[in-house]
């Protein structure tokens, strides 16, 4: 595949638009923690493990880059609040499995809060074609995996 030329005046476009697109990212999330009283980090746990199913704790730090230390916190303070169990792996006595608690009026809020996002964005991606919504996509799993991949990186340094 052959890039066309960038500009320094389209890259520096780019990088705002990048920058905004974060912005409002991370503060949609920090309302929508706000609104179920987690943190973002605590809410993005809970994404994981409803798009993963029970998994274990290093399940979890692969999927966020976190530490297994701050893993082990995090699954601790949502256990205490009753949003998470930890049980043992049934196909492997030895592992233990963190496993969402079902929460009704969690489910309410995000539905809520989701529910219009949700056709707003289907609304969006009616706008593109298939191979347009295949670039999206690409993109979006690239961000993803240099986002862990630094995250851990972050995570893993020791502070000056």
């Amino acid at each position: 595949m052959l890039m066309a030329q960038v500009t320094p005046e389209q890259r520096d476009a780019g990088a705002m638009v990048g920058a905004e697109f974060a912005t409002a990212m991370v503060v949609f999330h920090e309302a929508v923690g706000k609104l179920l009283g987690l943190s973002p980090v605590e809410r993005k746990c809970l994404d994981t493990l409803r798009r993963l199913g029970p998994v274990t704790a290093g399940a979890i730090g692969e999927h966020t880059g976190l530490t297994t230390g701050a893993v082990t916190g995090l699954v601790d303070r949502l256990e205490k609040a009753g949003h998470v169990v930890r049980e043992r792996d049934p196909h492997d006595r030895r592992k233990v499995v963190v496993k969402l608690v079902p929460n009704e009026r969690n489910a309410a809020l995000m539905a809520t809060a989701f529910g219009p996002f949700i056709e707003d964005m289907t609304e969006l991606g009616s706008k593109y074609n298939q191979d347009e919504v295949l670039a999206i996509a690409d993109w979006i799993r690239r961000t993803t995996d240099i986002l862990v991949a630094n995250t851990r990186r972050i995570t893993t340094m020791d502070a000056p």
